[in-house]
């Protein structure tokens, strides 16, 4: 029987943008906030080898593009594990909608691998493999309300917000993190201002 577990979103409570780092990343500060939305992901282990992941929805890679390929393919090398992995993702998040999604899907695939093989996983060594594969993966290990700095992947709690209505409003048209930046850095350009240059984007869907 397949491990199931929600795949919650996230959403940024503004967004600080500071300067291109020499990895190609932004320096950021910002308040991540999780909240219920949700997609839902379920693993389970086969006979045999490698990472299958299959997904309905079209726009999903289903290769090594995946970020929850990357996310199984280092928790079963960390666990020492065999046995082929299939990830079934059922989409309910908008796809590049600025609501973490792919990321926390890596997140409930590393923590549905950990239940599946009954093995536990230090929170140290989840937080290095999140940050691994991605920079908003750690901030799903904790949940919640957090301040996320660096490029987004060091997390630190914050007291939670009181429970409140969120109305999530998403176009149909998908734009990802890299192109937004790029976007970002272009429109700066355009104003005269250097990309290096620090500036508050308030609300951001980033």
């Amino acid at each position: 029987m397949p491990v199931t577990i929600p795949s919650f979103a996230k959403i940024n409570l503004g967004l600080w943008i500071g300067s291109p780092r020499t990895d190609g990343f932004h320096e950021l500060r910002t308040v991540y906030q999780t909240i219920a939305a949700h997609d839902v992901i379920r693993v389970r282990i086969a006979k045999g080898s490698g990472i299958e992941i299959r997904c309905e929805d079209e726009r999903v890679p289903a290769d090594e593009s995946n970020t929850c390929y990357g996310a199984a393919e280092r928790t079963m090398a960390f666990l020492r594990a065999r046995g082929k992995v299939l990830i079934e993702i059922e989409k309910r998040l908008p796809v590049q909608g600025g609501l973490g999604g792919a990321s926390s899907n890596a997140v409930a695939t590393l923590l549905a691998l950990e239940r599946t093989l009954q093995k536990h996983i230090p929170g140290a060594e989840k937080l290095r493999i999140a940050a691994e594969v991605g920079s908003d993966l750690p901030l799903f290990l904790i949940g919640g309300t957090m301040l996320g700095v660096g490029r987004g992947e060091e997390v630190y709690p914050l007291p939670d917000l009181s429970p409140t209505a969120c109305v999530l409003a998403t176009p149909d048209v998908g734009v990802s993190t890299p192109a937004a930046f790029s976007d970002w850095d272009r429109s700066m350009e355009r104003r005269g201002s250097s990309p290096a240059g620090p500036r508050h984007v308030g609300g951001s869907p980033i």
